[in-house]
């Protein structure tokens, strides 16, 4: 290879020609830093900020980490029923037995659950009646896995709430759940439904508050005013405790509208109105209800043009009862109550709700516009007759069904056939009180009554004078004759 010298000007262009790459180089390199800084800045900048969703999340886990361990699943045997035959019962004596319009003998239990939850150290369950409704035995387990049987103390149809007490706690420590104040609560508040839904244990879903006050059955003995959640609410969710953020129950989980799945929309009686409703049934067994003796309608665009009033709310006095407080307080037909005590009533359900929660024999005052002019009205209170009388009744009502919870009629031939019982004489039990601790412990309309704590039982008379020795709280043991199950004895502590 023969070598030649490179021209100078050749160097020269080639030096500079590497001047120029080496200058090229470095602005690429700036350029690409700069772009990669710049993508980061851009990542950075789209990347979310979760502080707040890290917060709300967990406010829920504080929420339900609290309440939970009060949450119980509610395992219930409905009451067993006996058949019925018009021809053979003697018509005096058919209302007093409950049976199948066919067939003979006893049909098999059914059972169902729900949720509740614990409201009292002293083992008191909160759950709904619907839950409980009919129960001959109900079982309580805890999320800890332990089982109790309870039995139930009262319950009330038209509100849905229902009381029930766990069984042999001895000195073991209860979680309690810790109520909030449901008249505080805001439509857009967020809470959580705790319960049991679908057999799925001890499950929290959370939603908003949708709306308040709603009625849903329009049934003319319901007291409702439920708070309406999107908060999923299943089958098994009934009895369970709505929360807030801060875990205290603002409600009871109720209700599922227009179908058996969840569909958007659940509902929970307010825990004001239901702490009002438990404290009744724990005191007297039954709830005790304000009367005014009135009915009412919302107010409509309307009526607020035809009353002269300044907005459209207030509740419509459409009917006034005779012999009522509401006749005698000097209410009449057409006015508008926008009041209760000073408190702004926007709409009928608020009014009874509000009314629902005072006494009978209180003195309220309600702000009604009449002929487009303000004036107030003082009523007293009275009470509406209650259908199921408590475990508390007075003394004067003492006998057989209220000191141990069971009625009885003579036996008859014609009974006794019905039943399957040689005997044609002696005593049947007709009646047992629901919820009672006779019912709980396996008593049953057409059972015939042998003995009671080892005397024998031959008339209603001996069953009377009997009860008259059997004091509160005493273990009574009954001997019984089943129509299935033949002799049988049945043990249980009547209520003092």
């Amino acid at each position: 290879m023969i070598s030649r010298p490179i021209p100078l000007l050749a160097l020269a262009a080639a030096m500079a020609l590497g001047c120029e790459s080496s200058e090229a180089a470095q602005r690429s390199q700036t350029l690409a830093q700069e772009l990669r800084s710049s993508w980061v800045s851009a990542v950075a900048d789209a990347a979310p900020d979760t502080t707040l969703a890290h917060a709300l999340s967990s406010a829920f886990r504080r929420a339900a980490n609290q309440a939970l361990g009060a949450v119980v699943y509610v395992t219930v045997e409905q009451a067993q029923e006996f058949a019925r035959s018009r021809p053979d019962i003697p018509q005096p004596f058919e209302r007093f037995f409950q049976f199948p319009e066919q067939g003979g003998g006893q049909v098999p239990p059914q059972r169902g659950s729900g949720s509740g939850f614990i409201f009292d150290e002293a083992g008191y369950v909160m759950t709904n009646h619907h839950v409980v409704d009919n129960a001959s035995r109900v079982t309580v387990r805890l999320q800890n896995g332990r089982e109790y049987s309870a039995e139930v103390v009262g319950s009330d149809p038209s509100t849905d709430v229902a009381v029930i007490k766990l069984q042999d706690i001895g000195n073991e420590s209860l979680p309690v759940a810790t109520f909030g104040n449901s008249d505080a609560l805001q439509v857009g508040d967020w809470v959580l439904a705790l319960g049991n839904p679908l057999g799925l244990d001890f499950t929290v879903t959370a939603g908003i508050v949708s709306a308040k006050g709603r009625q849903l059955t329009a049934r003319e003995n319901a007291l409702e005013a439920f708070i309406q959640t999107d908060a999923a609410i299943n089958q098994g969710n009934s009895g369970g405790p709505l929360i807030d953020l801060d875990g205290r129950v603002v409600g009871i989980n109720s209700a599922i509208y227009g179908a058996s799945r969840f569909v958007g929309y659940g509902f929970a009686v307010p825990i004001n109105l239901a702490t009002r409703v438990s404290g009744d049934l724990l005191e007297f067994g039954f709830v005790r209800r304000p009367k005014l003796g009135m009915r009412i309608n919302d107010v409509t665009a309307v009526d607020a043009e035809a009353f002269g009033l300044d907005e459209v709310r207030g509740a419509d006095i459409v009917a006034i009862d005779e012999n009522t407080p509401a006749a005698s307080s000097g209410l009449q037909v057409g006015d508008v109550v926008i009041a209760l005590d000073g408190q702004r009533i926007d709409n009928a359900a608020q009014l009874t709700t509000s009314l629902a929660r005072r006494e009978p024999g209180e003195t309220v005052e309600l702000t009604v516009i009449r002929a487009g002019d303000k004036r107030t009205v003082s009523v007293e209170l009275g009470e509406f007759a209650h259908e199921n009388e408590g475990p508390r009744r007075e003394a004067e009502d003492a006998g057989a069904e209220q000191t141990m919870g069971f009625a009885v009629r003579p036996l008859t031939p014609q009974i006794a056939s019905r039943f399957g019982h040689e005997a044609t004489d002696g005593v049947v039990i007709s009646d047992v009180r629901r919820f009672s601790p006779a019912s709980n412990a396996g008593l049953r309309p057409g059972q015939i009554l042998r003995q009671i704590n080892g005397e024998v039982v031959e008339t209603p008379a001996d069953v009377e004078e009997i009860a008259q020795s059997i004091g509160h709280n005493q273990v009574v043991s009954i001997r019984v004759r089943d129509p299935n199950l033949g002799e049988t004895i049945v043990n249980f502590r009547v209520r003092g």
